[in-house]
């Protein structure tokens, strides 16, 4: 566990060290955990589009436990990478105490790419080595699928949107949507929707499987492989932080009706320019590559007035996407907590369904 500085973030204290005490989530949305600062009969719905950033994603957990506990419930999520992972939690009815505590037992600082370099320096055989990297319990499937398992979640058909009428598009049939990269036909995929290009019914697929491959970052994780033997359909998925994100709109209603409830976007502005040196190996290279990639693509960029109306920036310029000192976590969690409790102070709801009919 990591040793969180002493503070206090909303009602949730953060000590130095030793185990967080938190309460698992009850009910659906991100519920639960912490204590409800609004009273059920008084809460509100939204939909939330989390962008990836590696390791920074820990801003995540900090931003939907404002959310909480202003009073809100996730219907809908969408996300890549580390995005996908808190979507997927928060959809699955895991609130964000529970949340927080399972993103410090994951520990990102042992998936830091450093760490994986400083192995590499001390093996000849660098591939053999990521290879076994791979299978030392480092990689997260069983973890996500215990989670989502002990919250009642296998399959996308558990995750389906209970009052869409009839006929509706798949885009409005699930509650998470995750972003991969299909480096095999080089196409963006989004899950479960796009499961039907690979001759896959969308109901049967593993939750678990689809937010494992939206955080298989190249070198780090071992991509994912999808497809239909019977028809020759397959994919081989990494990262979709790694390419432009989600539009914040991608949740949005497309019957020119005002929206129901909002939704939200977290974007995690990208770091200042760097004044590190150039590398001097491929090892070193590549890093710098990936980091890039992760801190520039999945920016959830506004491109109109509504979407400006609708993005909470979250600061984290002094934190990269693949280092991650321990005492930065408390940091990152503040960071993002503090963006979403001042975004909800200055959000007007009827000015968000005057400006955002669609």
């Amino acid at each position: 566990m990591a040793p969180w500085a002493v503070g206090t973030v909303g009602s949730h204290p953060l000590p130095r060290s030793g185990r967080l005490t938190l309460t698992p989530a009850a009910g659906n949305g991100v519920a639960g955990g912490g204590g409800r600062a609004v009273a059920e009969q008084q809460r509100r719905r939204c939909d939330l589009v989390l962008g990836g950033g590696g390791v920074r994603g820990v801003a995540h957990i900090g931003a939907m436990t404002a959310l909480e506990e202003a009073g809100y419930d996730v219907v809908r999520a969408a996300g890549a990478s580390a995005g996908a992972i808190a979507g997927a939690f928060a959809i699955a009815g895991v609130g964000p105490d529970t949340l927080r505590e399972l993103f410090d037992e994951l520990d990102f600082t042992r998936f830091a790419l450093s760490d994986i370099v400083a192995r590499l320096k001390e093996h000849r055989a660098a591939n053999r080595l990521l290879r076994r990297f791979s299978q030392e319990g480092t990689d997260p499937s069983t973890w996500i699928t215990e989670v989502l398992q002990g919250q009642g979640i296998e399959t996308f058909g558990d995750l389906k949107v209970t009052d869409v009428e009839d006929g509706a598009p798949i885009e409005q049939r699930y509650r998470l949507v995750v972003r991969c990269l299909d480096i095999l036909n080089r196409r963006v995929v989004r899950l479960p929707w796009d499961y039907r290009h690979y001759d896959l019914d969308p109901d049967a697929q593993s939750v678990a499987r689809a937010v494992r491959a939206s955080m298989s970052i190249p070198f780090v994780y071992d991509p994912v492989r999808i497809g239909n033997r019977d028809t020759g359909a397959q994919a081989l998925l990494i990262d979709g932080g790694l390419t432009s994100g989600f539009p914040v709109g991608v949740l949005d209603r497309t019957d020119g009706q005002p929206p129901r409830w909002p939704t939200f976007g977290v974007r995690l502005l990208p770091r200042p320019p760097s004044t590190a040196e150039l590398p001097e190996s491929p090892l070193g290279l590549a890093r710098m590559v990936i980091d890039a990639l992760l801190d520039t693509s999945d920016q959830l960029a506004p491109d109109s007035p509504c979407d400006e109306l609708r993005t909470v920036r979250v600061d984290l310029s002094d934190v990269g996407t693949l280092d991650l000192d321990a005492d930065e976590e408390y940091d990152l969690f503040s960071d993002g907590y503090e963006a979403m409790h001042a975004f909800l102070e200055g959000f007007s709801l009827d000015e968000y369904r005057d400006r955002c009919r669609t």
